[in-house]
């Protein structure tokens, strides 16, 4: 026996992707200890951020593999108010990108010189790779335009009606390098892509702190990303956004 064609009406298609949000929130990892574990402050720094958290219809995490920062965002879906909480899971996009040892000691050691001063260093680098082992800034930016654009199309799946958050923790240098490419940002009455230094948006993240890509689709499909950061909202130039993300999927 034939099956019956499937048939697409309007009413089917709005079941999906229409008024939906998804809060893709980029998180630094909670403070870290001599070892680079996370510490009891660490562990508090993330329930306040869970708790701070507004109650949506879910919520999920994603991690870098490194254990710190797997304990942070399992600290942050603890606190979390969401009665629906969904499985965690590991993203090695947004973990330490590949790094000589060379590389490695001297972030460590510029750490200790300030807040900013190895995420500033490394962000210097731009599409340089710093040694042959480690990957250049604008790697990173790729990869995280990979996974923005994924959560853009995630957004045109979901129920219409949908709200959720998607919490990724990730480690300092590493969302500024995107921010770096695609943030729009106003100057002067000057429109200004990126940023010279992190001084520029106000320094390097902190630990636990975040920033929002808020992905937006209204009744009529229409699709609409903004950045939450720092109690300001900035534009994002999507031309670059789907450049860098294209170029990630092609290597």
């Amino acid at each position: 026996m034939e099956r019956e064609p499937h048939i697409v009406t309007p009413e089917s298609l709005e079941r999906f992707g229409r008024n939906v949000e998804i809060h893709a929130i980029f998180m630094r990892h909670g403070e870290k200890g001599a070892s680079g574990e996370l510490t009891e402050e660490g562990k508090r720094q993330a329930t306040q951020l869970g708790e701070s958290l507004t109650d949506k219809d879910a919520i999920k995490a994603y991690s870098s593999p490194v254990q710190r920062v797997l304990e942070t965002v399992q600290e942050v879906l603890d606190a979390a108010p969401h009665d629906k909480k969904l499985n965690t899971r590991v993203r090695v996009e947004i973990g330490i990108p590949p790094s000589s040892k060379e590389f490695i000691e001297q972030f460590r050691q510029l750490e200790k010189e300030g807040p900013d001063a190895a995420a500033e260093w490394y962000l210097s680098f731009g599409a340089e790779n710093p040694d042959p082992e480690t990957s250049s800034p604008h790697e990173v930016a790729k990869s995280f335009a990979y996974i923005l654009t994924k959560y853009l199309k995630m957004a045109g799946k979901l129920y219409s009606g949908s709200n959720i958050d998607l919490i990724n923790g990730t480690h300092q240098g590493l969302p500024e390098a995107l921010l770096k490419e695609v943030l729009v940002r106003q100057k002067d009455d000057q429109e200004l892509i990126g940023f010279e230094k992190l001084e520029d948006i106000g320094g390097a993240l902190k630990f636990t702190e975040s920033m929002e890509f808020l992905i937006k689709i209204d009744e009529h499909g229409n699709k609409i990303l903004k950045l939450n950061f720092r109690g300001q909202t900035y534009d994002i130039d999507m031309d670059k956004l789907n450049e860098l993300a294209q170029s990630y999927e092609q290597k």
